[in-house]
């Protein structure tokens, strides 16, 4: 039996007096896949911040490989929603994921963090991207240095909100295979509810309460590659009732 990665306990969390998540129950195991997916407001993003430390629980708890996140930060890497870059400065894509490898308490980069850069752009293929300005690259190739700097720390847990936003459909299907050959524990949310058919174990949808799809047989037929959302969630209902 695989260790659990991500131990979430009753949590709740509300902002004001307005409940965003409500006694939600789960784990996540090493080296498992969770796709993420619910509603605009339904508390995936809420979630993701809960497990990063970002935010604290109003009621039970989450554990990081045994630990509360704040004392597992090391170990996660983590791909935001949104990453506002000033493309006038130039940045190259070199610059970009090595900032993965700095932190408070280190101000300079050593020969294993070249190294590590060296690793990951390799595994990205990006390689021959690395001294291009960031200005200068496709929204695709952007989302992979961004990728590259979330795993150049070498994490146990990589979480990831909305990581093909904003990019093409090619660009989309390169990003999940990434992903996918990835060997650690991933949590990604997305709103491209397609995500299922990626190769994650379990997906979890959320809209204020939790609800685990596990091994689900899906009864319709993607069309080049993707399903109509509709016929998706309408599947995924008949899938919970069955």
């Amino acid at each position: 039996m695989p260790s659990v990665a991500v131990d979430i306990r009753h949590l709740s969390f509300r902002y004001d007096e307005e409940y965003v998540l409500e006694d939600i129950t789960a784990q996540i195991y090493d080296r498992e896949y969770i796709a993420i997916i619910g509603p605009n407001g339904g508390g995936k993003s809420t979630l993701l911040k809960l497990i990063l430390g970002l935010l604290r629980p109003t009621k039970g708890e989450i554990l990081i490989y045994g630990q509360p996140p704040e004392k597992k930060r090391t170990i996660i890497g983590y791909l935001p929603q949104n990453i506002n870059f000033n493309l006038d400065i130039p940045l190259t894509a070199k610059t970009i994921i090595l900032q993965g490898r700095l932190s408070r308490n280190k101000l300079f980069y050593d020969p294993q963090d070249y190294e590590a850069l060296e690793s990951v752009a390799h595994k990205l293929k990006i390689s021959h991207l690395l001294h291009t300005k960031i200005s200068h690259l496709s929204g695709g190739e952007r989302q992979k240095v961004l990728l590259a700097r979330a795993l150049v720390t070498e994490p146990k847990l990589l979480v990831l909100d909305e990581p093909t936003a904003s990019v093409d459909l090619g660009a989309q299907k390169e990003i999940y295979a990434i992903l996918k050959e990835l060997d650690m524990t991933k949590i990604v949310v997305s709103h491209d509810i397609n995500i299922i058919l990626e190769g994650v174990d379990r997906v979890f949808y959320i809209n204020r309460k939790l609800f685990i799809h596990d091994n689900i047989e899906l009864k319709i037929t993607p069309r080049e590659g993707h399903f109509c959302e509709m016929e998706l969630f309408e599947e995924l209902k008949r899938s919970c009732d069955a």
